[in-house]
Protein backbone atom coordinates (compact mmCIF):
# COMPACT_ATOMS: atom_id res chain seq x y z
CA UNK A 1 0.00 0.00 0.00
CA UNK A 2 1.13 3.54 -0.86
CA UNK A 3 1.55 5.88 2.20
CA UNK A 4 0.37 9.23 0.27
CA UNK A 5 3.14 11.67 -0.44
CA UNK A 6 5.69 8.63 0.39
CA UNK A 7 6.66 7.94 -3.60
CA UNK A 8 9.41 5.86 -3.02
CA UNK A 9 7.60 2.59 -4.36
CA UNK A 10 6.44 4.44 -7.57
CA UNK A 11 9.96 6.19 -8.09
CA UNK A 12 11.77 2.00 -7.33
CA UNK A 13 8.96 0.61 -9.72
CA UNK A 14 9.53 2.91 -12.82
CA UNK A 15 13.38 3.06 -12.22
CA UNK A 16 12.66 -0.84 -13.03
CA UNK A 17 11.80 0.04 -16.28
CA UNK A 18 14.01 -0.69 -18.74
CA UNK A 19 15.66 2.28 -20.44
CA UNK A 20 15.30 4.64 -17.04
CA UNK A 21 18.23 5.61 -15.12
CA UNK A 22 16.31 7.46 -12.44
CA UNK A 23 12.93 8.97 -11.26
CA UNK A 24 11.97 11.30 -8.80
CA UNK A 25 8.01 11.72 -7.68
CA UNK A 26 6.74 15.10 -7.03
CA UNK A 27 3.74 16.24 -5.00
CA UNK A 28 1.73 15.96 -1.53
CA UNK A 29 -1.65 14.68 -1.46
CA UNK A 30 -1.02 13.97 -5.49
CA UNK A 31 1.00 13.16 -7.79
CA UNK A 32 1.87 16.42 -9.70
CA UNK A 33 4.98 15.68 -11.45
CA UNK A 34 7.44 12.81 -13.05
CA UNK A 35 10.44 13.66 -13.58
CA UNK A 36 12.46 10.76 -15.59
CA UNK A 37 16.13 10.33 -16.39
CA UNK A 38 16.87 8.02 -19.07
CA UNK A 39 18.63 6.25 -21.81
CA UNK A 40 18.56 7.07 -25.30
CA UNK A 41 17.70 3.93 -26.53
CA UNK A 42 14.18 4.46 -26.15
CA UNK A 43 12.38 7.31 -27.33
CA UNK A 44 10.28 9.06 -24.37
CA UNK A 45 7.07 9.18 -25.67
CA UNK A 46 7.12 5.45 -25.46
CA UNK A 47 8.99 5.47 -21.80
CA UNK A 48 6.26 7.96 -20.75
CA UNK A 49 3.35 4.94 -22.19
CA UNK A 50 5.31 2.85 -20.40
CA UNK A 51 4.96 4.60 -16.90
CA UNK A 52 1.55 5.37 -17.77
CA UNK A 53 0.56 1.82 -18.03
CA UNK A 54 2.61 0.69 -14.88
CA UNK A 55 1.17 3.35 -12.57
CA UNK A 56 -2.44 1.93 -14.08
CA UNK A 57 -1.75 -1.90 -13.62
CA UNK A 58 0.25 -2.19 -10.66
CA UNK A 59 -1.16 0.89 -8.36
CA UNK A 60 -4.53 1.04 -9.82
CA UNK A 61 -3.39 5.32 -10.96
CA UNK A 62 -4.39 7.32 -13.99
CA UNK A 63 -1.23 10.00 -14.40
CA UNK A 64 -1.64 12.20 -17.52
CA UNK A 65 1.08 12.05 -19.21
CA UNK A 66 1.55 15.84 -19.52
CA UNK A 67 2.74 15.26 -15.93
CA UNK A 68 5.80 12.92 -16.76
CA UNK A 69 8.87 14.44 -17.95
CA UNK A 70 11.58 12.46 -19.70
CA UNK A 71 15.19 13.85 -19.96
CA UNK A 72 17.57 11.63 -22.08
CA UNK A 73 20.84 11.27 -21.04
CA UNK A 74 23.63 8.99 -22.91
CA UNK A 75 25.63 7.62 -20.28
CA UNK A 76 28.25 6.41 -22.15
CA UNK A 77 28.84 8.84 -23.83
CA UNK A 78 29.22 11.34 -20.95
CA UNK A 79 31.71 8.69 -20.13
CA UNK A 80 33.82 8.76 -23.23
CA UNK A 81 33.57 13.10 -23.29
CA UNK A 82 35.06 12.72 -19.66
CA UNK A 83 38.05 10.71 -21.17
CA UNK A 84 38.69 12.89 -23.65
CA UNK A 85 39.22 16.27 -20.74
CA UNK A 86 42.50 16.92 -20.15
CA UNK A 87 43.64 16.71 -16.15
CA UNK A 88 46.39 19.29 -14.65
CA UNK A 89 48.46 16.54 -13.52
CA UNK A 90 51.72 18.26 -12.67
CA UNK A 91 52.99 21.55 -12.79
CA UNK A 92 56.93 22.63 -11.71
CA UNK A 93 58.63 25.82 -12.58
CA UNK A 94 62.16 27.68 -11.69
CA UNK A 95 62.44 30.99 -11.29
CA UNK A 96 65.71 33.95 -10.89
CA UNK A 97 65.77 37.65 -11.71
CA UNK A 98 66.54 36.60 -15.16
CA UNK A 99 64.60 33.69 -16.46
CA UNK A 100 61.02 31.59 -15.79
CA UNK A 101 61.44 28.29 -16.66
CA UNK A 102 58.01 25.79 -16.54
CA UNK A 103 57.16 21.99 -17.13
CA UNK A 104 53.17 21.18 -17.30
CA UNK A 105 52.15 17.43 -17.69
CA UNK A 106 48.05 17.09 -19.08
CA UNK A 107 46.89 13.71 -18.73
CA UNK A 108 44.68 13.04 -21.22
CA UNK A 109 42.82 9.62 -22.09
CA UNK A 110 45.09 7.48 -19.65
CA UNK A 111 48.06 9.24 -21.70
CA UNK A 112 50.57 11.70 -20.23
CA UNK A 113 51.93 14.55 -22.21
CA UNK A 114 54.99 17.22 -21.37
CA UNK A 115 55.25 20.67 -21.96
CA UNK A 116 58.27 22.71 -21.45
CA UNK A 117 58.75 26.63 -21.93
CA UNK A 118 61.19 29.05 -20.87
CA UNK A 119 61.29 32.98 -21.22
CA UNK A 120 62.04 36.52 -19.37
CA UNK A 121 61.14 36.60 -15.65
CA UNK A 122 60.92 40.19 -16.00
CA UNK A 123 57.44 40.60 -15.72
CA UNK A 124 54.41 38.51 -14.22
CA UNK A 125 52.15 38.42 -17.08
CA UNK A 126 55.00 36.43 -19.14
CA UNK A 127 55.64 34.18 -17.05
CA UNK A 128 51.67 33.19 -16.81
CA UNK A 129 51.65 33.48 -20.73
CA UNK A 130 54.90 30.89 -20.35
CA UNK A 131 52.30 28.90 -18.53
CA UNK A 132 50.06 28.66 -21.04
CA UNK A 133 52.53 28.23 -23.64
CA UNK A 134 53.86 24.75 -22.02
CA UNK A 135 50.08 23.66 -21.49
CA UNK A 136 49.11 24.15 -25.17
CA UNK A 137 52.12 22.54 -25.82
CA UNK A 138 51.39 19.61 -24.41
CA UNK A 139 47.45 19.68 -26.16
CA UNK A 140 49.39 20.11 -29.51
CA UNK A 141 51.25 16.57 -29.18
CA UNK A 142 47.97 15.01 -28.87
CA UNK A 143 46.65 16.75 -31.91
CA UNK A 144 49.37 15.98 -33.99
CA UNK A 145 49.28 19.48 -35.06
CA UNK A 146 50.01 23.37 -33.59
CA UNK A 147 46.06 23.82 -33.06
CA UNK A 148 46.15 26.04 -29.94
CA UNK A 149 48.17 29.07 -29.83
CA UNK A 150 48.22 31.53 -26.86
CA UNK A 151 46.88 35.08 -27.00
CA UNK A 152 47.14 36.41 -23.61
CA UNK A 153 46.33 35.72 -20.09
CA UNK A 154 44.84 38.14 -17.60
CA UNK A 155 44.60 37.99 -13.79
CA UNK A 156 41.67 39.84 -12.64
CA UNK A 157 40.68 41.11 -9.12
CA UNK A 158 36.65 41.39 -8.62
CA UNK A 159 36.40 42.08 -4.97
CA UNK A 160 37.61 39.51 -2.41
CA UNK A 161 38.06 37.30 -5.29
CA UNK A 162 40.79 36.53 -8.42
CA UNK A 163 40.02 35.00 -11.64
CA UNK A 164 43.24 33.90 -13.84
CA UNK A 165 41.45 34.10 -17.55
CA UNK A 166 43.39 32.73 -20.80
CA UNK A 167 42.60 33.46 -23.88
CA UNK A 168 43.35 31.00 -26.36
CA UNK A 169 43.81 31.02 -30.55
CA UNK A 170 42.06 27.82 -31.97
CA UNK A 171 43.25 27.14 -35.31
CA UNK A 172 41.32 24.71 -37.07
CA UNK A 173 41.26 24.13 -41.06
CA UNK A 174 37.87 26.44 -42.05
CA UNK A 175 37.30 27.91 -38.83
CA UNK A 176 39.12 29.83 -36.76
CA UNK A 177 38.45 31.48 -33.52
CA UNK A 178 39.68 32.79 -30.14
CA UNK A 179 38.33 30.52 -26.62
CA UNK A 180 38.41 31.85 -23.27
CA UNK A 181 38.58 29.70 -20.07
CA UNK A 182 38.54 31.46 -16.58
CA UNK A 183 39.39 29.38 -13.05
CA UNK A 184 39.38 31.11 -9.30
CA UNK A 185 43.26 31.65 -8.15
CA UNK A 186 42.91 29.54 -4.98
CA UNK A 187 46.41 28.81 -3.84
CA UNK A 188 48.99 28.52 -6.61
CA UNK A 189 48.54 31.54 -9.68
CA UNK A 190 50.35 29.20 -12.34
CA UNK A 191 48.38 26.68 -11.38
CA UNK A 192 44.88 28.39 -11.87
CA UNK A 193 46.40 29.86 -14.78
CA UNK A 194 47.02 26.42 -16.27
CA UNK A 195 43.25 25.77 -15.34
CA UNK A 196 41.76 28.35 -17.24
CA UNK A 197 44.00 27.16 -19.90
CA UNK A 198 42.29 23.90 -20.19
CA UNK A 199 38.95 25.22 -19.73
CA UNK A 200 39.49 27.32 -22.91
CA UNK A 201 40.42 24.25 -24.86
CA UNK A 202 38.74 21.29 -23.65
CA UNK A 203 34.62 21.06 -25.17
CA UNK A 204 37.25 21.56 -28.58
CA UNK A 205 39.29 18.29 -27.89
CA UNK A 206 36.06 16.43 -27.47
CA UNK A 207 35.16 17.20 -31.25
CA UNK A 208 38.59 17.34 -32.68
CA UNK A 209 40.94 15.54 -31.28
CA UNK A 210 42.60 12.44 -33.26
CA UNK A 211 41.16 8.82 -32.46
CA UNK A 212 43.29 6.40 -31.12
CA UNK A 213 45.09 4.79 -33.80
CA UNK A 214 45.01 7.85 -35.92
CA UNK A 215 48.63 9.25 -36.70
CA UNK A 216 49.65 12.16 -34.68
CA UNK A 217 50.40 12.80 -31.04
CA UNK A 218 53.44 11.40 -29.04
CA UNK A 219 52.57 10.07 -26.00
CA UNK A 220 54.71 10.29 -22.80
CA UNK A 221 54.56 7.28 -20.27
CA UNK A 222 52.40 7.34 -17.44
CA UNK A 223 54.16 8.19 -14.03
Amino acid sequence: MIKVGDWRVIEEAIGSLEGIINAKVVGEEEIREIHVLSKPSKSPKLLARDIETLLQARFNLVVDHKKISIVAFDVEEEKKESGLRPVLWGLSWKKNPQTFQVEVEIKLADKLYRGMATGGAFISRNCYSLVVQATLQCLNQRMGNVVFAPRGVLIQRLGDLEVALSFVDCNIPQREETLVGATLVKEDTYQAVARATLDAVNRKLIFYIPQEGEEGGSSLANK
